[in-house]
């Protein structure tokens, strides 16, 4: 095959390494943005769990009395601790605040309902907050923090468990890199379906092209300009040969059975790819449920 006939076969697999590349760009994209953004909540849930143990050492520790941690606050003790807590906590992000006696009975919280509420299955939360300083974790869409407080002579341990809205750490973390995700799937799709597309054009392109010239080159009738030679005539054909007996048919049978079997080859491409991108987001679903965050409000469609 001479340098014309392989010129359109050599751009279509330009194209196609073109598309490849892109989309393996876009999806590389989208993984970076995805780990951007599982850093920067991680981040986020350091900073929020290091300013809760600031806050509740230097703003709640000066507000309690030993009588505070010896049973539950209650009466005109509970209104002036709430009023100071109301001023000084609950005044940033922080919505929320328990204290906790290590038997796991609730001395104190902003939710008056609860003051006395003994929680045994707490325990091991809180005598491993007191064997180390802080500790954090997500409960629907509670982000708590607990901490140790020490109060009067001899000191008295106490866990101060503060809770803030974890949507609004997701969403903060979310805002700069996971559009990007969304975005980069769409982009790898877009680019994976330009691939199949122009590895169909080019092939059914490649096979007319290829069916046209070998008739172009068929032997025609003597004083009949392209009308080919017919080598034998069937009953009732008036001399011409049927259409399998015409030069280069066997040729074009075989161009249009490597088209066919090329089209089934690319659709087979295309459902990997679709398929891959279906378990990507998969993955991310299983992922955002597993941290408790909520669905997000697109998805990647499949391109049909």
């Amino acid at each position: 095959m001479n340098e014309r006939a392989r010129r359109p076969e050599t751009r279509g697999r330009e194209l196609r390494a073109l598309w490849a590349t892109l989309a393996a760009i876009c999806l590389l994209g989208a993984g970076l943005a995805y780990g951007a953004t599982w850093y920067t909540r991680g981040e986020l849930e350091r900073e929020a769990t290091r300013d809760a143990r600031q806050l509740a050492v230097d703003a709640i520790q000066p507000l309690l009395l030993p009588a505070d941690v010896e049973a539950p606050v209650r009466g005109e003790r509970y209104e002036e601790l709430l009023a100071a807590v109301e001023e000084g906590v609950l005044g940033g992000p922080i919505n929320g605040l328990r204290l906790w006696r290590a038997d796991g009975t609730i001395l104190f919280a902003v939710d008056r309902n609860l003051v006395g509420r003994r929680e045994p299955a707490m325990r091991d939360e809180i005598h491993a907050v007191v064997a180390g300083t802080s500790q954090s974790m997500v409960e629907g869409d509670r982000f708590r923090m607990l901490s140790t407080l020490r109060v009067g002579e001899p000191a008295v341990l106490v866990a101060a468990e503060l809770d803030r809205s974890y949507p609004a750490i997701v969403e903060e973390a979310e805002e700069p890199w996971y559009p990007w995700v969304r975005r980069g799937l769409v982009a790898a799709l877009v680019f994976a379906g330009l691939m199949v597309v122009t590895w169909i054009g080019f092939a059914i392109a490649g096979g007319i092209r290829r069916a046209a010239a070998r008739s172009s080159k068929a032997p025609e009738r003597p004083g009949i300009p392209g009308v080919p030679i017919a080598t034998s005539a069937g009953p009732g054909s008036n001399g011409d040969p049927p259409p399998y007996m015409l030069p280069g048919f066997q040729e074009q049978v075989e161009a249009k059975r490597r088209a066919e079997d090329a089209l089934k080859e690319m659709r087979q491409e295309r459902d990997e790819v679709l398929e891959r991108v279906r378990r990507l987001e998969a993955e991310l679903d299983e992922l955002r449920r597993g941290r408790g965050e909520p669905e997000p409000s697109s998805r990647v469609l499949p391109m049909r």
